[in-house]
């Protein structure tokens, strides 16, 4: 387990006094415990952009997260804040190459270098495991997260609609892992 931001914070009091608290953020493979921590959060992050998460239907990765995508030799993390899921990132291997999925930053942690962290960890994780590029596919409406993936190296590849229940599309992104 690896602690977040800095480990421990400073915070000015009324007074001006600082105070200081050990950061209580970490970083570890999720657990199947963690699902109703996940589907929270995921829900809430699709409420921002006014869709509803089906689970069930459209994400069944989200029922097991650890175990699926740990049988084609991927992994999914948590960031975990006094036992609340607070973000999170995974990779699928395929072939040559590996996917980058389910990146989700509870909107409390966001601008705190949270996504670059767990791009930068799928990234290492997709290389440890020999493959040539990473790749991913984004909602259109995650704009903050596009910038994101273009500054870490990644370009777009291409789009598609899911014709799901959110009507959402999608762009492609891809980065060399070489």
């Amino acid at each position: 387990m690896t602690r977040g931001r800095s480990g421990i914070r400073s915070i000015l009091t009324k007074a001006g006094q600082k105070l200081s608290f050990s950061d209580m953020l970490q970083l570890r493979p999720a657990r199947l415990q963690d699902t109703p921590g996940v589907l929270a959060l995921v829900a809430e992050i699709y409420r921002e952009y006014e869709c509803v998460l089906d689970a069930e239907n459209e994400e069944p990765h989200l029922l097991a997260p650890g175990a699926y995508f740990r049988r084609s030799g991927g992994e999914f993390w948590v960031v975990e804040e006094n036992d609340v899921v607070k973000a999170t990132v995974a990779v699928s291997l395929h072939g040559e190459a590996a996917e980058l999925k389910t990146l989700y930053v509870h909107s409390s942690l966001r601008r705190q270098g949270w996504g670059d962290r767990l791009v930068t960890l799928a990234t290492k994780y997709a290389r440890g495991a020999g493959k040539s590029s990473l790749m991913l596919w984004s909602d259109t409406r995650f704009l903050d997260a596009h910038r994101l993936y273009r500054k870490m190296g990644f370009s777009e590849c291409g789009e598609r609609e899911l014709h799901d229940s959110n009507n959402s599309r999608e762009y492609g992104f891809t980065k060399s892992l070489l």
